[in-house]
């Protein structure tokens, strides 16, 4: 074992953070790849590594997603699910990205990307703290948007209504909760029928 590794206060971490916990080394690269080989290490991606589990720190997939590609956020089923909204387990998970849709298998699982327009993608999300990690997810409103932006139009508010607890499996009654403001807001740039029909379903006249 590397006892250097036992430092490491978040994953994943890049290159140069690596570099430095083994800046004693002579050829830091060269044990790099060693380690690599070995299964120490893991890379996500090129420049982007977890450690093995024998190591036991713990991993945010949320901050992996971030730093896979970017810029990104969390989005979708992942922050659905995440928020208490459906019921299923995310199996993947799902960012958005103002840049082109994108997917990387990895050792830890599937990571996800779908575009969005710019001027929609850079509304509703929030920075989420952890104790060794920050990254970026959608708010619960811009999560189920998203979801319904990404989903072909459908035909009324009833359709809408079918999609959300039959295919999304939402409890609608959750609808209460969530910040009508924003949803109209998100409404107003997506220019989206399905989120034309939420908004009528979140306002005070809908409920």
């Amino acid at each position: 074992m590397i006892s250097h590794l036992y430092t490491v206060m978040h994953q994943p971490f890049d290159y140069q953070y690596l570099n430095g916990l083994l800046k004693d080394y002579r050829y830091p690269r060269n044990k790099i790849g060693k380690m690599l080989k070995s299964g120490d290490l893991i890379a996500l991606k090129s420049g982007l590594y977890i450690l093995s589990e024998q190591y036991q720190k713990p991993l945010s997939l949320e901050t992996a997603a971030n730093l896979l590609y970017g810029p990104s956020y969390v989005s979708l089923e992942y922050a659905l699910a995440y928020y208490g909204l459906i019921p299923e387990i995310a199996y993947q998970v799902t960012s958005v990205t103002n840049a082109r849709k994108k997917v990387y298998y990895t050792a830890v699982g599937t990571f996800t990307y779908h575009q969005l327009k710019q001027e929609y993608y850079s509304l509703g999300y929030r920075v989420q703290k952890t104790d060794t990690s920050a990254y970026l997810i959608a708010s619960p409103e811009k999560a189920l948007c998203d979801k319904l932006y990404l989903t072909k139009p459908q035909a009324n508010a009833a359709a809408l209504e079918v999609f959300l607890s039959e295919n999304l499996r939402l409890d609608t009654s959750a609808l209460h909760s969530l910040d009508a403001k924003l949803i109209s807001a998100l409404a107003r740039v997506a220019k989206h029928v399905n989120l034309n029909q939420l908004k009528k379903m979140v306002t005070k006249d809908g409920l």
